[in-house]
């Protein structure tokens, strides 16, 4: 089986995965800091581990684990992931897997492990994600929320794809997702570059100008990262490899056995 080949970090085909439209109606996105402590070794080593857990969720198409340490005195590291799914279904499933059910410390929640701090997640429904460059090139992402108000929200987010993906192309982005949580009022962008320097995608101007005025949006997150990990479910299934590293240098690449289990 493909999910059980021996493959070397950091090298192998990514299979599976096409430029153009991608067809996924859900998505979910975590973000946090870790504890003081966790060193990014160890960070890199464990989700390698869980990854052979997790990935096999129903509908998963991929999970980007993002990578920011602050430069300040703190040397806070701050991670989390953003996926997409097939379904609806598929992301509420995952969401109820991993808050009521997945455990790698006996009787530890997986969102309760005391080195997440401050956990934001959400699901999100999906008007929009398309790639640009193949996935070996995506190195670098920026994912915003965004609050907003106004009536009819649903149709102006989807109205407001075809712009930002055309956007997005133009500026030589890889990737973006434009995704919508309703119950909440929330937008998101996740956006995804080849270059290397975080500090390229964070000067962008945010492709949330596109979004339409009649929503009175407000950006309240924003953060641009290193990708630490991508997750690959379709490669890996394809033969491929099943997750790549794709800022290794300057990130580490994992030192678990690279043999799934």
């Amino acid at each position: 089986m493909a999910d059980m080949a021996t493959y070397a970090y950091g090298t192998g085909p990514i299979k599976g995965y096409d430029i153009g439209p991608i067809a996924m109606e859900a998505a979910f996105t975590s973000d946090f800091p870790l504890a003081a402590g966790v060193g990014v070794q160890e960070i890199v080593d464990k989700q390698e581990v869980e990854r052979r857990v997790m990935d096999v969720r129903p509908g998963m198409y991929a999970k980007y684990m993002p990578s920011r340490i602050d430069a300040g005195p703190s040397g806070t590291h701050f991670t989390g992931g953003r996926y997409l799914f097939e379904t609806w279904e598929d992301v509420l499933d995952y969401e109820r897997f991993t808050s009521e059910e997945l455990e790698f410390e006996p009787g530890v929640k997986f969102w309760s492990r005391p080195f997440f701090l401050n956990v934001e997640r959400f699901v999100w429904r999906v008007a929009g994600a398309h790639n640009f460059l193949p996935l070996e090139e995506h190195h670098v992402s920026r994912f915003e929320r965004f609050r907003y108000s106004g009536a009819g929200a649903d149709l102006a987010v989807r109205g407001a794809w075809a712009s930002l993906r055309d956007e997005a192309a133009a500026r030589g982005l890889g990737a973006v997702w434009l995704l919508h949580q309703p119950e909440q009022q929330l937008i998101g962008i996740h956006s995804v570059a080849s270059r290397d320097a975080v500090s390229a995608l964070d000067a962008e101007v945010s492709l949330g100008s596109l979004l339409p005025g009649s929503l009175a949006v407000e950006r309240y997150f924003a953060r641009t990262s290193r990708v630490l990990s991508l997750w690959l479910p379709r490669s890996r299934v394809a033969g491929g490899v099943p997750s790549a590293y794709p800022m290794s240098p300057p990130l580490p690449l994992p030192s678990v056995p690279s043999r799934a289990v």
